[in-house]
C-alpha cells in the first residue's frame, strides 16, 4: 500500500477515477522496496472495495520487481472503514469511555461503539511496543510522544503515517498495524523485522479482505 501526500478520501475520487479508464494516469510515485532505485509505479487496474465514502481504489505495479500496490487515500485506515482523523478522535477519549469515543468519532448506535472497540483491540500491547520503539524517547503515553514528533494539532494519526513512511518505510495502517514497504508478511503480526497485522482471521495474506471493522 502506499499514499500520496495531500490525497485524502475527499480528492480521491477526482485523481482517481474509473471513468478515465483502466488506463488512467497515477500521480509519480517511486516504488517503496528501495532495491527498485525509485522507479516509479505503473497503473494496474482497480480493486473494488467498501470503504468510508468510495468503493474502488487504484492499484499501481513496479515495472521493476513486479509487486503491486493499493493506493491508499492517506487518511483511510487500511482494511478498515474507517479514517485515522476518527481513530484519533476516538483515542482522545480513551478506552474507558467506549460510547463517548464512539461518538467523538462519529459511530451511531451499538454497531458503532463494537467498531471503536475493535479500534482500541487493534492497538495490543506489542504494537504499541513496536510503534513506541520507532519514536524519539519521551515522556508521556504513546500518542502524546507522537503528538510531540509530528506537531499537536489534529491529523497527528495522518502526520505519523507520513513520518514513519519517510523515516522508515513503514506503513501506518492505523489499528491494522505497520506494514514494511507497505505490504503484509505471511507469518508476521507486528514482529520487529516483518511488521504486519493481517495474518489472522478472514482473509489470510491479502491486505484488502479482512473484514472491515
Amino acid at each position: 500500500m502506499v499514499t500520496l501526500a495531500g490525497v485524502g478520501i475527499q480528492e480521491y475520487g477526482s485523481v482517481f477515477s474509473r471513468e478515465k479508464g483502466k488506463h488512467c494516469a497515477i500521480p509519480s510515485i517511486p516504488c517503496p522496496n528501495t532495491s527498485c532505485e525509485g522507479e516509479i509505479l505503473r497503473g494496474h487496474g482497480w480493486c473494488a472495495r467498501m470503504l468510508v465514502l468510495w468503493r474502488e481504489i487504484r492499484r499501481a505495479r513496479c515495472p521493476r520487481c513486479g509487486v503491486t500496490h493499493a493506493i491508499v487515500p492517506e487518511d483511510q485506515c487500511a482494511c478498515r472503514d474507517a479514517t485515522l482523523g476518527a481513530v484519533e478522535r476516538a483515542l482522545d477519549v480513551g478506552e474507558a469511555h467506549p460510547t463517548a469515543a464512539a461518538r467523538a468519532a462519529g459511530q451511531t448506535g451499538c454497531d458503532g461503539v463494537r467498531r471503536v472497540e475493535r479500534w482500541f483491540q487493534g492497538f495490543d500491547a506489542s504494537f504499541i511496543q513496536r510503534l513506541e520503539g520507532l519514536l524519539p524517547p519521551a515522556a508521556g503515553t504513546w500518542l502524546e510522544r507522537v503528538r510531540q514528533v509530528v506537531g499537536p494539532n489534529a491529523g497527528a494519526l495522518v502526520r505519523l503515517r507520513r513520518w514513519l513512511w519517510s523515516t522508515y518505510r513503514l506503513f501506518f495502517g492505523g489499528p491494522s498495524g505497520l506494514w514494511r514497504d507497505g505490504r503484509a508478511r505471511n507469518g508476521a503480526r507486528h514482529d520487529s523485522t516483518q511488521i504486519g497485522s493481517l495474518t489472522d482471521g478472514p482473509g489470510r495474506g491479502s491486505p484488502f479482505v479482512r473484514g472491515w471493522g
